[in-house]
Parts: structure tokens; sequence; C-alpha cells
């Protein structure tokens, strides 16, 4: 017989076996089927297909603070994992938003049957500096004071340890905790009254108009070389309860209420983010005067073009302005803005005019934007029902109107409720004004209203925007629109400021740095007595003597007292008090500064503002994670004026 195999072969009992060599193949052979069926009885050998992986980052270069998105796409995975905190991801595909401060590596491990992949890819992170800020917010509120709110802050900010900055440096408010016994302020009866705390949330109204802002710095002196006494608050606030103006009843008659300051028991959530975050015990209202030429003087840059007062609710004036405000200048530059109100015409109650100009529709939005030329390319009356012109469409459409009686284009001035599904979906505008719920939760005096209305919506405002993909990029200011009339220690008088300020706190620059005037147009007694578009002064206003500091320095002699704010960033200085003087055309120039150029100005007022950036620590991002704030007290059922 021949072998199957060549090699040895022998005979055993008259049988042929096989030899040494074929033994070596069939020892082989039954080696591989035991491995094969061991385990089990399945195969130990990987036939599942291996898993694939693509991880990709748009876009891939960011500045500090602004977003990226990573995408990936993964075969023949059950799992999927990435680095740097993020962890278990869905699979085959997904995305997820990052906002690394540093250059970072992202690693996604995509594991299945078949083993284990990884794909990698880098987010370069350039330089943070002012263009990571993408959006700038800004709000102002109603009628305070610095030293009415935040006089107090020092001993809060000492006891929580919330004064030491990532510097080293102690930064200290110049507040009143140490001038609770230095100022003192009469009637006309001759009663004296001293600071005090106040107990109710909601007290009598006050003003510090043109008249009567001159009057606090000194009673019946508007001279240039007028001492400077800081001595007439009460004397306003008791005079303006007897005549019976303002919002609301009175119920103070001798003017104690002007002397009377808030802490943290009740403004929990301001005293808690002015300490976190940064503030500047050095921001004045632009204008030495009430609410309307402030936010008149805040869009244009500072000018008023000569007006004192409201022109509409004051001066009766029956046109609207032709000044050049911030949204014609972004405009020309092709930055994008938006204006978010807060309530309508029938929703307005406030009595002083800040619901704007009369003979308006009912769901016709209030903001002082209104009372420019300018805001009829956006927001106009359209009683006829003609077709809007563009970019404007029917209010019915735009807003809910139902008697369709306006055109606005909500791209531009929306509802509030817009901003909140703005900052969710990133469609945050470069510039966001926020107008105030006039006479609901603007935390004006008299209206009725407890001040904890306007900090629970405030509260409400900036929460959503720390909790939002938006907060990465953006910074949201808050300040108040005029001081109002309540007691303020700093003169907002060139040359005086710091008359009354600590030497301890160092050496701080006077306002005459930007207390300059924003053009040609001072205050003036109109002909004949009636108010015209650039004169309206009365006669005995300050102004109206030749000697008056106005009546000389025009709009500089005099800026509007200090007011309450706070600076929300993720790029914001931990617990950092500025005293760089400012007004709010501070923020103007911030604006300009950011989206159009360093030459960017619409008056010599902006012009001559600081640049706020002693404000921000753009390399170390203090605040990429929000601090998580206390809940804001809640407003009384019964708020009292009467129980001061």
């Amino acid at each position: 017989m021949t072998p199957l195999l060549s090699g040895f072969v022998m005979t055993v009992s008259g049988k042929r076996t096989i030899g040494f060599q074929t033994n070596v193949i069939l020892i082989l052979l039954f080696a591989s089927l035991f491995l094969l069926t061991s385990c089990g009885g399945g195969s130990s050998f990987n036939t599942s297909p291996a898993p694939t992986a693509m991880l990709s980052a748009s876009p891939g270069t960011i500045n500090a603070g602004q977003p990226s998105t990573l995408s990936w796409t993964t075969t023949n995975a059950t799992s999927g994992q990435i680095n740097d905190g993020i962890g278990s991801v869905t699979v085959p595909t997904g995305t997820t938003t990052v906002t690394p401060t540093k250059t970072t590596t992202y690693t996604l491990t995509a594991t299945g049957p078949g083993g284990s992949v990884t794909s990698q890819v880098t987010v370069t992170v350039n330089p943070a500096s002012l263009s990571s800020i993408q959006h700038v917010i800004f709000m102002l509120q109603e009628n305070r004071t610095f030293d009415e709110y935040f006089g107090m802050l020092n001993p809060y900010r000492q006891a929580n340890n919330w004064d030491v900055s990532e510097d080293g440096k102690t930064y200290t408010v110049d507040g009143i905790d140490d001038k609770l016994d230095r100022f003192i302020n009469y009637d006309d009866e001759g009663q004296g009254f001293s600071l005090f705390k106040l107990n109710s949330t909601c007290i009598d109204d006050m003003t510090s108009s043109w008249l009567e802002s001159y009057g606090d710095v000194n009673r019946y002196d508007f001279l240039l070389t007028r001492p400077i006494l800081m001595d007439g608050f009460v004397h306003t606030a008791e005079n303006y309860a007897k005549d019976g103006v303002g919002d609301g009843q009175f119920t103070d008659l001798v003017g104690k209420r002007a002397m009377g300051y808030y802490d943290e028991n009740i403004l929990n959530y301001y005293y808690y983010m002015a300490s976190q975050f940064a503030i500047s015990d050095r921001w004045f209202s632009p204008v030495s005067s009430e609410t309307i030429p402030n936010r008149i003087a805040t869009m244009t840059g500072g000018t008023t073009q000569g007006l004192v007062f409201d022109p509409f609710s004051v001066d009766h004036l029956d046109q609207q302005l032709d000044i050049e405000t911030i949204f014609q200048e972004l405009d020309q530059y092709g930055v994008s803005w938006k204006i978010y109100y807060s309530v309508t015409v029938g929703g307005c109650t406030d009595q002083d005019g800040d619901c704007g100009q009369g003979g308006h529709s009912n769901d016709f939005p209030v903001t002082t934007f209104s009372d420019f030329t300018y805001s009829a390319r956006y927001l106009y009356e359209n009683p006829q029902h003609q077709p809007c012109s563009p970019p404007t469409i029917g209010s019915q459409q735009a807003v809910g109107d139902p008697n369709n009686a306006f055109c606005i284009d909500i791209n531009h001035i929306a509802p509030l409720d817009h901003y909140f599904s703005d900052i969710a979906n990133q469609k945050l505008p470069s510039y966001a004004f926020i107008e105030t719920a006039y006479g609901h939760s603007d935390e004006h005096p008299g209206s009725g209203q407890s001040l904890l209305e306007g900090q629970q919506q405030v509260a409400s405002l900036i929460n959503a925007l720390m909790q939002s993909p938006s907060w990465p990029s953006s910074v949201f200011f808050l300040s108040y629109d005029e001081p109002g009339g309540p007691f303020d220690h700093v003169p907002p008088v060139p040359g005086h400021s710091n008359d009354y300020t600590d030497s301890g706190l160092g050496t701080i620059p006077d306002i005459s740095t930007i207390a300059v005037n924003a053009d040609g147009y001072e205050p003036c007694l109109p002909p004949g007595g009636v108010p015209t578009l650039h004169c309206d002064l009365q006669p005995g206003d300050p102004g109206t003597h030749p000697g008056d500091a106005p009546a000389i320095e025009g709009f500089a002699a005099q800026l509007g007292f200090r007011l309450p704010n706070l600076v929300i960033s993720p790029f914001v200085r931990k617990h950092y008090v500025s005293h760089v003087p400012m007004d709010h055309t501070a923020i103007i120039k911030f604006v300009e500064n950011r989206f159009i150029g360093p030459n960017a100005h619409l008056t010599a007022r902006d012009a001559a503002q600081p640049n706020l950036l002693d404000f921000f620590d753009f390399t170390n991002v203090p605040w990429a994670t929000p601090p998580t704030p206390p809940t804001p007290n809640p407003p009384p059922g019964n708020c009292n004026a009467q129980q001061m």
C-alpha cells in the first residue's frame, strides 16, 4: 500500500499504522479543533469588524470663552467616550458644545465587539481679549443712588471674605458704612435726619430733576463758586411730597426717606452679585436731571442737544428728536442690535413720562428709542393699516396685536420673551438694550411696587444668561437711569468728586476727566418762555443766572449722582471695585470700541469715557463657570411706604 503521506511506517499485529509524521499532523489538527471549540463552544478568533471613529470640531479655532461644537461619527461601535470631563457619548453619531479656555485636544474612544479605536481633534484657543466678548447687554432700572443701595457693601464683602480679587489686592467700596453719623440733612422746619436703614421695600417718590439735583448739592446756591455741602436731599424730598407731584401718594411729608439705605438683608441677590463680580463706585448718570434726559443722553452718547427736561411730558414738544443714536451708528457699520421691551403703552403705569409720548396704541412698545426720528425705520404707528415698509411688518403678525395698529421690525425691537429665546439659541445681537418694565419692576420709588419686584426680574435675566450657551461670550451691564432723589455722599461736581472720600481708598481720579460737554448745545432759556428742541430752562433754574455753574460750564458743570451697578461676565474680575469715573456713555464707548473701532464716538462725552477694561481679566476667565447666586427675596404681600 502506498502511504498517504511519506514518513515512517510500521506494522503492529499485522496492521499497518500511520507513521510519526502523519501523527504530528493529526495532533495539530485535533489541537486546532480543540481551540476552536473551547470557551463555551465558540471560537476565540474575533471575526467582528473593527470599529471606526471620526471626531471633528467647528470652529476649530476660537477666542477664549467662545463655544466650539464637537461632532463625531462611528461605525461598529456600541459605546463612546470623550475625555476632558465630557464622558460617555451617544453612538453612532452625536454633537456636544465645549468652551475651552485654552487649547485643548479632545479624544473620542469608540468601542465595539471588534475592539476599540480613537480619534482626536484639537480646538485651538486664541488668547482672550476684548474680541472674546460677542454680546454686550445693557439694562437701566429706575431712580436709585449708589449709597442707597450699595453704601453698606463693605461690611458684607468683608464678612464673607469677598473683598480680595485674583490679583491679591483688597478692594473697598466708597460707601457709607464709616459715615453713618457724618451727614445730616435738615427739613424746612429745622428737623435733622441722619442716614438710617430702611425697612420698607416701597417708599414715597422723590426727584433728581435739574433744579433739584443742583439743590441737593447746595440748597440755594447754584453759582460756580458755591460750597459743596450735599445738604439738600431732605429739603427736596419734603417739598416734592408737599407739592404732590410724582408717582403715587405721599406718607413722608418731611423728606426723611431721602436719607434711607438698604443692605444685604433686603437686597440679597444684588449684594451677592456685586460682591462676586465687579462694580464701579464712580458710575454717574450723564445729565444732572430726571429719567428721560438721561435715557436720551445714554442712547446718543451724551447729548440732549440742550434739553434738561422730558421733551414730551414736561416740554410738550410734538416732534421726535433728530439726534444720532448708537443704533444708527451701529447700522452704519453693519453691527447687529436689538431693543427688548418689557411693557407696552397699554400696560405702562408710570405717571411721570416714562411711558413715552401720548397717542400710541395699547400694544405699542414702550422704549426711549421712539423719541428719535430714526426709530421710524423700525417702529411706527399705522392706524390706516397701510402696507408696512420693510423691514417692518404688521403688529398683528409680529406681536399678536389684534388691532394691527403699528409696524415693527422684531429683529430690532422685540418683546422681552425674545431675550430668553435668543440667549438659549445663541441669537443675541452684538448690542442688546433692555427696556425696564416701567411701573411694574423698574424699582421706581412711589410706584406702589416693591423694589424686590425689580430684583427678581433682574435676577431672572442674569441667571438665564449665566445658564445659557450665550454666557461664554457675553457681558451684562446693569445700572439705573438716574439717581432719583436719595442721598449720595459723592458730589457729581468736577473738582469736588472726592471731597468726602476717605484718603485710605488711594488716589481716585476726579470726574473732570469725563464731565465734558457733549457738543455745542448748552442749557438755555427758550425765547418767549416756550420750550424748543434745544432750550427748555424755566425761570429760576440753575443756568438762568450768568454766574450759575451751568451758565458758565454747560452740562459739564455737574453730572447726575452715582448709581448702583453690576458688571457681569465670565471675563469679569472677582470681587472687583473700580474707582475710575464713568457715566452711562462709557457703555456706548465700550460697544463702539468692541464692534466699530477705537476712534468711534458719537459725541465728545462718549469719547472722553474710560474703556472699562479694568473690569476684565481676559487671561484667566475668572467666571467661566458662573457662581450660584441666592434666590432673590420675594416681594411682600403688602408693601407699606409709611413703615420706613
